[in-house]
Formats: structure tokens, C-alpha cells, sequence
């Protein structure tokens, strides 16, 4: 994980470079506060020469009082990659004052804390002023931005 993160740090990551694969969706519920039915997308986010991460975001429709979650999957993928070179990191979306923000928060507290695919799950304390961070807000907005399907978190106010 060392060797990717100095890879993307002495870039300096721009989210406007990186592609976003969408890949699938899923809905469920109803919710148990609102009655609303949730939906997950998820997909990868790609450099030009690697996939550097995936991702799922929850929301339940038509709630914007509920904000969003993005779980990342942070590190190398591919056939010679591993789970040990990769990380979970998971940020609420949510609206204050009419503007949406990036929060981190503690992975485990997602299901992604528990997925088979990463070695280690991120605590908001493992990221903020970290690396890493710079490598999740990069990926978070570039998703945020080119995932058409999150036309409704976008619309949020």
C-alpha cells in the first residue's frame, strides 16, 4: 500500500483525471424511519494506466435529510494485486445550510468494514491529515461529479 500511495501523493491526484466505470445498482428497503426505498451504486475509478479503487454509494431516495455514504476500496487492483494492498475508507455526504460536505468517518462502522477484499478498515483518525486522504477526496469527488446515476445527491439542498 506504501508504494501506492507515494505513486499518487507525488502526483497529486486530480479527480478531473480520473475515470469512473459505473457497474451495477441495487435497490432495497423500505426504510425503516421514512418508508422510502435505499439505493447502492457501485463501479471503479481508474488513472489512465491502473484501477486505483472501487466504490458503493447508499442513499435512500427522495431523503436528503438522510445524506448519503461512500465506502472506497482504496489500493491496487488486477491480477497480481491483493487484498493486502488495499483499504477501506468510508465519508458521509451531507447537507448543511444548503451545501452538501464530505465527512469521514470510521469504516468499520460500514459494511465495507467487513469485506473480504481489503486488509485494513480506516477509522476518520487513520485518514484526516494522512496520505490517504488526499487519494479518498480525489476518488469521492471524482465520483460525486461523473457518476450520472447520483443526479439526485447532486440536486440535494
Amino acid at each position: 500500500m506504501f508504494g501506492f500511495l507515494r505513486r499518487y501523493r507525488a502526483k497529486k491526484l486530480n479527480w478531473q483525471k480520473l475515470q469512473v466505470e459505473p457497474t451495477d445498482s441495487k435497490d432495497f428497503g423500505p426504510c425503516s424511519c421514512c418508508g422510502n426505498m435505499s439505493r447502492t451504486v457501485w463501479g471503479f475509478v481508474h488513472t489512465p494506466d491502473a484501477t486505483i479503487a472501487a466504490y458503493f454509494v447508499q442513499w435512500t431516495l427522495n431523503q436528503p435529510d438522510h445524506g448519503a455514504d461512500f465506502d472506497l476500496i482504496i489500493g491496487e487492483w488486477g491480477e497480481k494485486s491483493g487484498l493486502e494492498s488495499r483499504q477501506a475508507v468510508s465519508l458521509e455526504y451531507r447537507i448543511f445550510d444548503g451545501q452538501g460536505s464530505f465527512m469521514v468517518i470510521d469504516a468499520s462502522a460500514r459494511d465495507v468494514g467487513s469485506s473480504e477484499l481489503v486488509s485494513e478498515v480506516l477509522s476518520r483518525e487513520q485518514v484526516i491529515g494522512k496520505p490517504i486522504a488526499d487519494v479518498a477526496f480525489a476518488v469521492v469527488d471524482a465520483v460525486f461529479i461523473k457518476d450520472k446515476r447520483l443526479e439526485e445527491i447532486r440536486s440535494w439542498k
